[in-house]
């Protein structure tokens, strides 16, 4: 699996946190693990869109 950057990781941690609007950062890293293999298994790349439309399909349900 392609592990994402530094960088991509922060992208996608503020993406959770802003739907979530959470401040646990051991729940908000679950969510961004889970996040990243969603976009690896369905072969998309970890841009910020791309991050934040499967962070909002994926945490609908949480909200």
């Amino acid at each position: 699996m392609y592990l994402p950057t530094e960088n991509e990781r922060k992208v996608c941690t503020k993406i959770v946190k802003d739907i979530l609007s959470i401040d646990d950062g051991y729940q908000c890293e679950k969510y961004v693990d889970k996040i990243f293999g969603i976009a690896y298994s369905i072969g998309a790349d970890y841009g910020e869109k791309t991050l934040i439309t499967i962070a909002k399909n994926y945490l609908k349900e949480l909200l």
